[in-house]
């Protein structure tokens, strides 16, 4: 009787198997809003940089540190490992079109930076938590209302962050015009960004995050050598090398820029898609914050309570769990 379908040790075995099963959900899921929350800070503190480098080195220049560097310490511990990515026609499919996607989000996000304030251009970019969720959801990822609720707050945040303020016009270094153009920009970068951070879930669900990282940036670093074959020998201009200070800049802005990736790749694996999302949706924020302790932009009382809004909204997400 004891070995039967319905006895009360199989209800029990039951019981503890259903529990540590969702304990284990649960867990993915918060690793995923922990990990997305990592890269969001990490890059903010890369669109801090980027907002300086942006306005002084040639955005092909950057793309070819960036991706170069990244790509080279990658393969060193791959090599080290000896484990390469396996063939995967999607997975590597995936990950060539989100490597180019990379240099156009990249090229509108720094255009926005560069114009600045990083506290209207970076918002504007992190619109993309909306599109990028929905691609989830409608991909058939895990989700939950209460989910939806906190993409809602998040993007309401962000959308508030970039209206022009009272610390705007005090300062007067940009109008409403400016404002506009900044964040379209962005906007832009946004669009860019979500089909690109989508297709580098596939490939990490396909080949797993370090993988897919991995051949994101070989991508990247392949058309960034085509893009800057055409300027330099179609186009006949010449491209500067940052020097001193700046190539310091670079460089830093290149191990935050890959960290954020990485992070946001390693949350997304198995069920923490969405969570990552939103988590990373917090880098507008993480950057606003930045900019005001780095680079001395003034934030107002008005961005620091939107600010607190998207955080809240994170939060939100992390009692969302649709498990």
């Amino acid at each position: 009787m004891l070995s039967g379908v319905g006895s009360p040790l199989v209800q029990v075995e039951y019981a503890l198997r259903s529990g540590a099963f969702h304990q284990s959900e649960q867990y993915r899921y918060m690793n995923g809003i922990l990990w997305g929350l990592l890269g969001a800070v990490l890059i903010g503190a890369s669109d801090c940089v980027a907002r300086v480098t942006a306005q002084r080195v040639a955005s092909s220049i950057l793309f070819l540190i960036i991706m170069g560097l990244s790509l080279i310490a990658l393969s060193v511990w791959l090599v080290i490992t000896g484990d390469w990515p396996a063939w995967e026609l999607w997975g590597w499919t995936a990950s060539a079109i989100s490597g180019l996607l990379n240099l156009v989000a990249l090229y509108f996000l720094y255009k926005a930076l560069a114009r600045g304030p990083v506290a209207v251009a970076s918002p504007a970019a992190s619109t993309f938590t909306v599109i990028l969720v929905l691609l989830n959801i409608f991909s058939g990822q895990p989700w939950s209302w209460l989910q939806v609720v906190a993409m809602i707050v998040v993007f309401t945040g962000v959308a508030m962050l970039a209206r022009p303020t009272a610390i705007d016009e005090e300062v007067g270094e940009h109008d409403a015009q400016w404002l506009k153009v900044t964040v379209y920009y962005g906007l832009l970068a946004a669009v860019a960004v979500s089909l690109r951070m989508f297709l580098a879930q596939e490939a990490g669900s396909s080949l797993g995050p370090m993988h897919a990282l991995y051949l994101n940036r070989l991508f990247a670093l392949l058309g960034t050598i085509v893009l800057i074959g055409v300027i330099v020998f179609v186009k006949r201009q010449t491209l500067g090398w940052p020097k001193g200070r700046m190539m310091n800049l670079v460089l830093v802005q290149a191990v935050f820029e890959t960290g954020a990736l990485g992070s946001f790749l390693i949350g997304s694996a198995g069920e923490g898609r969405i969570g990552a999302t939103i988590g990373f949706s917090a880098f507008a924020a993480a950057t606003a914050i930045f900019a005001w302790i780095w680079l001395g932009e003034r934030i107002g009382w008005q961005r620091g309570c939107w600010i607190i809004v998207v955080g809240l909204g994170v939060m939100l997400a992390v009692v969302g769990n649709p498990s």
